[in-house]
């Protein structure tokens, strides 16, 4: 019974950590970002962001030239992305996003809102050299910085909690029981192992007789 336990509460941790497949997704050369893939796509590179939602008329009108942006800024390695705001909330809280549509620059772990002309030739000037004029985020805001993706995976427990859940109960067929004692093993686990290395280094040290010499 135990060893099942044990194996579960493995399952469940390797579960809660798994990404869907990788499969980059995209609308001509403008690719598509979600709170999934966010922070593996953006760690390396430079990015342009359009943070934008399906309604927002604004939005609407920027993407025909959102797209001519993505295909110009090809030859300068610049990748040009957009997420959909209303199903990526985690993203929204992360970049602090008041209003659509919002665009961003992420280049070596700073970022800057960029809120000029919406032309192509105005966003190309901006990512290229136009930046450097401009006052990047503080670091603590700034969603690509280390603190950022530290809160980024703050915010996404909940969902890898319920991806591992999921993954336990539709595709492996555990039982809820069965999945909430392995959730319960889990720190239970990690405490015998943690008291087992203090019992090691610090109560099972070997023991030297004194001798006394007259």
């Amino acid at each position: 019974m135990l060893s099942q336990q044990l194996l579960l509460c493995a399952l469940l941790v390797s579960a809660a950590c798994l990404h869907p497949a990788h499969c980059l997704v995209k609308e001509g050369d403008v690719i598509i970002l979600s709170d999934d893939d966010f922070d593996r796509e953006t760690a390396s590179g430079i990015w342009m962001v359009d943070i934008y939602a399906p309604w927002c008329s604004h939005c609407q009108q920027l993407e025909p030239a959102w797209r001519a942006f993505a295909t110009e800024m090809k030859a300068h390695n610049v990748k040009v992305a957009k997420v959909d705001g209303m199903k990526n909330r985690v993203l929204m809280k992360r970049f602090g996003v008041t209003g659509f549509p919002s665009l961003y620059l992420l280049r070596n772990g700073q970022t800057w809102q960029y809120s000029g002309m919406r032309g192509v030739a105005d966003m190309k000037a901006f990512a290229l050299e136009g930046y450097k004029k401009a006052t990047p985020l503080p670091f603590h805001k700034a969603p690509n910085s280390i603190m950022g993706r530290a809160v980024g995976m703050l915010h996404s427990f909940p969902a890898l909690i319920k991806r591992g859940y999921d993954f336990l109960k539709e595709e492996k067929g555990f039982s809820d029981m069965s999945i909430i004692a392995g959730v319960l093993l889990i720190p239970l686990t990690i405490g015998a192992v943690f008291i087992c290395v203090l019992d090691a280094m610090y109560t099972r040290q070997p023991h030297f007789d004194h001798q006394h010499y007259e």
